[in-house]
């Protein structure tokens, strides 16, 4: 099923809700710094895919106004929360259901299209429902430097069967063909910025990637990949008081579609 594609089961929902806030604590702030950058500003229409839990669609809705509005989508809305009289919340799969063509000023997707397989169909859709001029910012990840980090044993073995194991559908480096990509579709003004950050035992920064971890370890231990004994001390090692790892690196991705007069 797609939706078990781009999230958690209802089973893990309490949990995933959790992953979610973690995840949203760390990078928002970012995104918000990009988005500001790009001039997103009272009376544009804004296009948030992927919305999670709607954290992102929020500050869209106060930057735009009233004169504004935000489009916030996403395959499984159970996360969303609440949102401004400004934001229209949909529920929508963007690789088979209609996409409005030159609607937006400004689209923007985080960790999204590396969980779509058909995420090179995609993307042309992202640039066409941009108006003329309009901007679009994607962030995806690039996980060598994550994946390869040095980390103490059992960890070290956990995180690498972990980084190592992927669906087949996920192209955990896509951030690094996003601006190739954009290029050939005709956008103008790419830029990309990189940003990574230390991930710490009991902060936000790296409790969303341990509650990953937590959530994988009876499949690990079923498969025999890993001991149990393996997996609890892995466990201990990431809740050390003084433990730090090199989180993902997250590429920024902006680019603009030509004005009318330029093309």
């Amino acid at each position: 099923m797609a939706s078990e594609r781009y999230g958690a089961s209802h089973q893990d929902a309490a949990v995933e809700r959790r992953r979610l806030g973690y995840l949203a604590e760390t990078r928002d702030p970012r995104t918000f710094g990009l988005l500001a950058e790009l001039g997103i500003v009272a009376g544009c229409h804004a296009w948030e895919l992927g919305a999670g839990a709607g954290t992102v669609a929020a500050w869209m809705a106060e930057r735009v106004g009233e004169r504004g509005s935000v489009w916030s989508t996403d395959i499984d809305l159970q996360f969303h929360q609440r949102p401004p009289p400004n934001v229209v919340v949909q529920q929508h799969d963007v690789v088979h259901d209609p996409v409005p063509r030159e609607r937006f000023d400004v689209v923007h997707a985080r960790a999204v299209l590396q969980h779509i397989p058909e995420r090179d169909e995609v993307l042309p859709k992202l640039v066409a429902a941009l108006k003329p001029g309009g901007s679009i910012l994607i962030e995806e990840g690039d996980f060598q430097a994550f994946a390869t980090q040095k980390l103490p044993e059992p960890l070290a073995t956990v995180h690498a069967i972990i980084n190592a194991v992927q669906p087949s559908w996920r192209e955990a480096n896509y951030g690094n063909r996003v601006a190739f990509e954009l290029r050939a579709l005709g956008c103008i003004d790419v830029d990309v910025v990189g940003n990574s950050w230390s991930m710490h035992a009991h902060e936000a920064s790296g409790e969303w990637w341990y509650l990953a971890v937590e959530r994988l370890g009876p499949r690990l231990i079923e498969g025999r990949a890993v001991t149990p004994e393996q997996f609890s001390v892995a466990m201990e090692q990431m809740r050390a008081p003084d433990f730090a790892m090199i989180g993902p690196l997250s590429l920024a991705i902006s680019a603009k579609t030509p004005t009318r007069a330029s093309q």
